[in-house]
Formats: C-alpha cells, sequence, structure tokens
C-alpha cells in the first residue's frame, strides 16, 4: 500500500513537471518569436498605418509565398469573389503550389517565390522572393495586400511590404503595433472554419458573393478525358478513391490499416473499383482486384479522379479540399488538434469527419471499422450492390 502512495506520488509529480516544462518551452519561444519580429518591424515597418479609407482600390496582391496546396484551394474562393467584384487579382504564391492557380482564368498574374521549409519560414530575416519578382511586384503599385495567413507573422513579412511598398495591407489576427498592416481582422481559429475567414473580407468589400464562397478549380484541356477513359476500361463500378499520406507522417494512415480497409469494403461492396493514391510510390501491399494505384502523374489528374470518384477516403490534406471542391461524399480523418479540427475541416455537408481521439492515426486499431461505419451509416455507396444480406 505505502509502495503504491509512493509510486503515484512521484507520477502525479512527474505530469506535473512535464506541463510545467512544456509551458516554459512555449513561453519561451513565444519570446524568442515576438523578439524577432519586434526587430523586424524597428527595421522595415512604416511609421503610421494607412488609412483604407482613403484608398481606391483596384489592384490587389494575394500572398501566399508559403503554404500547402491545400492553403491555396481555399484561397481559389476569395480568388474569384475578388473578380467577380470588378478587381484586377495578382497571386504570388511558391514554385509547388502555384500549380493549384495555373489554369485560373480569374487571376491577371502569377508570381513564384521559391519552395520553402516550414519549419524555418516564420523565423528568418529574409524571405523566399526574388529579387526580379520584387522589382516587379514594386513596379505594379498595388493599392492592397491580402494576407491570408491566420497564425503569427514571419518576421520576414515587414521587409517584404516594405519592397513592395503597397498603399494597404490587409491580415488576420496581427499585432496592432505592425503599421503595414492597415487592416487587420480579428478571427477565431479554434470555433471557424477557414472560410468564414475569406467571408470576412468578402463582407468588407460587400462583395456580390456575400457569403457563399465555393472553392473554384481549374485543370487543363484533356485531363477530364484521361481519367473518363482510365475508368472506363476498369469497367463501370462505382469508384473508391483512397489517399493514406498527409504532409505529416502522425496524421497518414498505415498500409496495414489500408489493407483491411480495402478487404472490408470489397467484402462489403461487390460493384466498386478501388483507386489507390501514392504519389511517395510507397504503397507495397498486395492489391487484389478491383485496385489499382493511380496511373497519373500530375496534380491535375488526381482532381479530375476526385471529380470523377463516388467515395473518398483521405487523412487531413490537400484531397480535403479538392473533395470540398467538387462537393464529393468524403471521409475524412484527423488528429485531435483542438486548433485544426474546425479550422480545416472539410466544411460541407456531404463530408464526414473523424477524429482520432488520441495518438498518431497510423496507431489507431479501430479505424477501419470505424471508416466501414461511416460509410454505412453516411450511405455513400448505398445505391451499390451490397454482398452482405
Amino acid at each position: 500500500m505505502f509502495k503504491r502512495k509512493i509510486v503515484s506520488f512521484f507520477s502525479e509529480n512527474l505530469k506535473k513537471i512535464r506541463s510545467l516544462n512544456r509551458r516554459r518551452n512555449y513561453f519561451i519561444k513565444d519570446v524568442k518569436s515576438f523578439s524577432r519580429v519586434f526587430i523586424a518591424k524597428s527595421i522595415w515597418d512604416i511609421k503610421e498605418k494607412n488609412k483604407p479609407d482613403e484608398v481606391v482600390i483596384k489592384k490587389i496582391l494575394l500572398l501566399r509565398n508559403e503554404g500547402a496546396i491545400g492553403d491555396v484551394i481555399v484561397d481559389s474562393a476569395l480568388v474569384r469573389a475578388l473578380h467577380d467584384g470588378g478587381y484586377e487579382v495578382d497571386f504570388l504564391l511558391t514554385k509547388n503550389n502555384s500549380k493549384v492557380m495555373k489554369y485560373n482564368p480569374y487571376i491577371r498574374n502569377i508570381y513564384e517565390a521559391d519552395d520553402i521549409n516550414s519549419t524555418f519560414f516564420n523565423k528568418k530575416f529574409s524571405h523566399n522572393v526574388p529579387s526580379t519578382i520584387i522589382k516587379t511586384l514594386a513596379k505594379n503599385q498595388y493599392d492592397l495586400i491580402i494576407d491570408p495567413s491566420l497564425l503569427g507573422v514571419p518576421v520576414h513579412r515587414m521587409r517584404l511590404f516594405r519592397q513592395i511598398n503597397p498603399r494597404l495591407v490587409f491580415g488576420f489576427n496581427k499585432w496592432n503595433k505592425l503599421n503595414f498592416y492597415s487592416k487587420s481582422f480579428d478571427f477565431d481559429c479554434v470555433n471557424q472554419h477557414i472560410v468564414n475567414s475569406l467571408i470576412k473580407i468578402s463582407e468588407h468589400f460587400d462583395l456580390p458573393s456575400g457569403k457563399v464562397l465555393p472553392y473554384d478549380l481549374h485543370l487543363p484541356d484533356g485531363v477530364f478525358e484521361d481519367v473518363k477513359k482510365f475508368n472506363e476500361m476498369n469497367g463501370s463500378s462505382k469508384k473508391v478513391l483512397i489517399n493514406i499520406f498527409a504532409g505529416n507522417n502522425d496524421r497518414c494512415i498505415s498500409q496495414e490499416q489500408l489493407e483491411t480497409i480495402i478487404h472490408s469494403l470489397l467484402e462489403k461492396y461487390s460493384d466498386i473499383n478501388i483507386v489507390l493514391l501514392d504519389h511517395r510510390g510507397e504503397i507495397k501491399i498486395p492489391l487484389p482486384d478491383r485496385v489499382l494505384i493511380n496511373p497519373f502523374k500530375t496534380l491535375y489528374h488526381v482532381m479530375a479522379l476526385v471529380h470523377e470518384a463516388n467515395l473518398i477516403i483521405s487523412p487531413d490534406t490537400s484531397i480535403v479540399h479538392i473533395s470540398a471542391a467538387w462537393n464529393k461524399p468524403l471521409v475524412a480523418i484527423y488528429k485531435n488538434i483542438t486548433s485544426n479540427n474546425n479550422l480545416w475541416s472539410p466544411g460541407y455537408s456531404e463530408a464526414s469527419q473523424i477524429i482520432i481521439p488520441s495518438g498518431k492515426i497510423h496507431e489507431s486499431n479501430e479505424l477501419p471499422e470505424l471508416i466501414m461505419k461511416e460509410i454505412e451509416q453516411r450511405g455513400f455507396l448505398s445505391s451499390v450492390e451490397n454482398n452482405v444480406e
């Protein structure tokens, strides 16, 4: 009994020590981040904020020289809304995420920054926009830059703004002492969906779109035809598209889980074909009949596969937002992260969101069962012939 109390005492205190260490580390991290931003402000910020009411806005630059493909898919809603509102819209992207916007007819110009390592992006005093692009952006004399990022301020933002020299900058949740940000919208990242941040801008400009801001994807000619031919070659069955990969390994589905999901689907439904997305070339499990690896190599073909699918299964990654653009039946799997679950949820009625209570997604033994349960309860494949009486 006494031994148990001793163990319990040390265990509880160890938890408290770990909690205190985490808080201390977060505090030190915040102090360092604030110090860098303060230095950047001292060097590059302007003396006073410009007043939005005193500027006639015609030319707008959207800023996404960081962020993943999913971020830009979401931003596509704002591009269309601004264009329909009569504004000239340019977009600063990275070489990687610019693919999303390459065929968008509502953008005047796309400019590319270098791809970045997101771990160090916020800390660096130098940005990733080449000098030749900076000169062009400065010559364009933008009335407004819109910075859609919600969390923090990269240290080099002030430097970038100083070089481009826009008349106004709009952002979200920015420190009010940063004068380059002429207006900063308050936004609740925990309880609101990301689209609501774009709606704030839409409402500010009184855009025709109002509160209806669907994602707006555009593909090159021939892509849909490629995918339709591929589907026709593999029968007229309904198509289930499965992606197991996410940007972070903790959010990935394991190949063992994938194997169980595949066999559960094939056992339950006789009239489906399954297509696996494998851009990493890492899927090694034996594939039964009616299961194929995506043969295409471009992002656009993946978008078309999503468009033509009857059901998509994916962890929290860009596939979720592509599915949202086409309003497709979706089972999306998320880690339980409070700051992420609402903000980057699928956000539409045809989607089902599974949140794994704790740990890593690939460690969840019950995941295949949870996915099958959602498919059955939501009737995602209800019109497919059922093998089970």
